[in-house]
């Protein structure tokens, strides 16, 4: 998970700088994005590794920064494939989301990517 958590972060920091795992700062700056990770175990060193990436604004008034964020991110998702001395991660995007949040001011949107992961032995 280590691994495949810094693969992701390092990818999605060339697009955005801040990125955060599962949760972000109490006063993180808006717009920002979040991201979890789910890996099973398919056997003979192959994993199925879902993605999960949650953009936040607080803009409810003009959702572009925002849409524009989240296409840059699938533009480097979609069909990527990571190669480096441990790994090799395939990506594909599965489905996009609109999340309407408990706060009104703000915008969320959740794009969710399933990925083939090697272990390189």
């Amino acid at each position: 998970m280590i691994e495949v958590r810094k693969v992701i972060q390092s990818h999605l920091k060339t697009i955005h700088p801040r990125i955060f795992f599962q949760k972000a700062y109490e006063n993180a700056q808006f717009p920002y994005v979040v991201y979890e990770i789910e890996i099973l175990d398919l056997g003979d060193n192959l994993q199925l590794v879902t993605l999960d990436v949650d953009g936040w604004s607080d803009d409810y008034s003009d959702t572009t920064d925002l849409e524009n964020l989240m296409s840059n991110i699938d533009a480097s998702f979609k069909k990527e494939i990571i190669i480096n001395d441990s790994l090799v991660i395939s990506f594909y995007r599965d489905r996009k989301l609109s999340i309407i949040d408990d706060d009104p001011r703000i915008n969320r949107r959740k794009y969710i990517y399933q990925a083939r992961l090697y272990e390189r032995l």
